[in-house]
């Protein structure tokens, strides 16, 4: 009979650091969703779109996590495991079909994440260098691809994404969330997972080299652009000139790939952000490597254990109470108390939540493990 304290943190084996980050993130987007950002906190401004990559990076750790860690594995365990990660992809496809229909004007992440999940396949064998250097290589191609590649499809006299018909092109490139961009914070978690996470000196390099690369991603930018008139200038210059025309109209300026963010998906977006996420990661992790700070973070990481079932109620709370238009941060208070506690609660009496358990079953279904690997009758 496990313990309540095994309860609460998933038991051994369980990465406390991790749920831990991705209870952040997810408690990240509510500020994101609901927050009324004027008259608050920096908290607030450092939540939007700072919680999304979070979630994508800690989305790689968990992918390279349920497909060996540092072993990664091969034959027909792989094929299996890519197997029930295309289900996962599917049955998230379906959720924010759901969830899109109750029209929140909340830009949702799901939809995006199943695509991550199935660019991810082909990549499940590979080290933590190889790893690192895919993160690398997406983050200096993907900016410019996000930037002209649009005005160039539209240039050529193609039609950009408007319906579900368009929707690989949506993922990959003109979405909130452009795969071309954001696969680097994935590939970025997948190498971080592919290490020992409880490594200390693992966990220090993220601290310190994401906050190195926070710094300098954000510096950077504020050195080129000089404050928020020139970021302002930049955006007005990339909105004027975005829409059709000819080749040799202008295009828009090299500079958009030094605006800060967040969602700018430029290269000193991708740099400081991505760098805040691992520092963030590094940090949970360093933080519930004691039982001590397990067991006090425990209710954040009841909530990341249980991201998909919190983060899907919210989009229904947002939509049954309006709380988009909130005028105060009240509601958001409310939203974030209440997750804590019935994460906490549910995870202490339950274990797994209900929609976590509903995906499991069905990819457990859908694919049953290799013969070799099934108990004996």
């Amino acid at each position: 009979m496990p313990t309540l304290r095994e309860r609460l943190t998933g038991g051994p084996g369980r990465v406390v650091g991790l749920d831990v980050a991705r209870g952040l993130a997810v408690l990240g987007m509510f500020i994101a969703h609901v927050g009324v950002v004027e008259g608050s906190t920096t908290w607030f401004v450092v939540a939007d779109g700072r919680s999304s990559a979070l979630f994508a990076l800690v989305a790689g750790v968990s992918l390279a996590l349920v497909t060996g860690g540092s072993r990664p594995l091969a034959g027909d365990a792989l094929v299996h495991a890519r197997t029930r990660l295309l289900v996962r992809a599917a049955l998230l496809l379906a959720l924010v079909a759901l969830l899109d229909l109750l029209g929140t004007r909340v830009l949702l992440i799901l939809g995006f994440y199943a695509a991550y999940f199935v660019l991810a396949l082909p990549f499940l064998r590979w080290g933590p260098r190889r790893l690192a250097a895919a993160a690398l290589v997406v983050a200096l191609l993907g900016p410019p691809v996000a930037l002209w590649g649009p005005v160039a499809l539209v240039r050529a006299g193609l039609h950009l994404p408007d319906d579900g018909s368009g929707a690989v092109t949506d993922f990959l490139l003109t979405g909130h969330y452009p795969a071309v961009v954001w696969m680097a914070y994935v590939f970025a978690g997948m190498a971080v997972g592919r290490c020992d996470l409880t490594d200390a000196r693992l966990r220090a390099g993220l601290m310190v080299g994401g906050l190195a690369a926070t710094v300098l991603g954000y510096g950077a930018s504020l050195s080129f652009l000089g404050g928020s008139d020139g970021v302002t200038a930049v955006e007005e210059q990339v909105l004027a000139t975005s829409g059709s025309g000819g080749w040799v109209d202008p295009w828009p300026t090299p500079l958009y790939l030094a605006l800060p963010g967040p969602h700018h998906e430029s290269w000193l977006d991708v740099l400081g952000t991505g760098g805040f996420a691992l520092a963030v990661l590094g940090f949970c992790l360093a933080a519930a490597g004691s039982r001590f700070g397990a067991a006090v973070l425990a209710p954040l990481a009841a909530v990341g254990a249980l991201a998909l079932t919190v983060y899907s109620l919210q989009i229904v709370a947002i939509w049954r109470w309006d709380l988009v238009d909130a005028t105060t941060n009240g509601p958001l208070l409310a939203l974030v108390l209440v997750s804590l506690a019935a994460a906490t609660t549910w995870r202490a009496l339950v274990g797994s939540g209900p929609l976590e358990r509903l995906f499991a079953g069905v990819a457990r279904r859908t694919a049953p493990p290799p013969t070799a690997d099934r108990p004996a009758s």
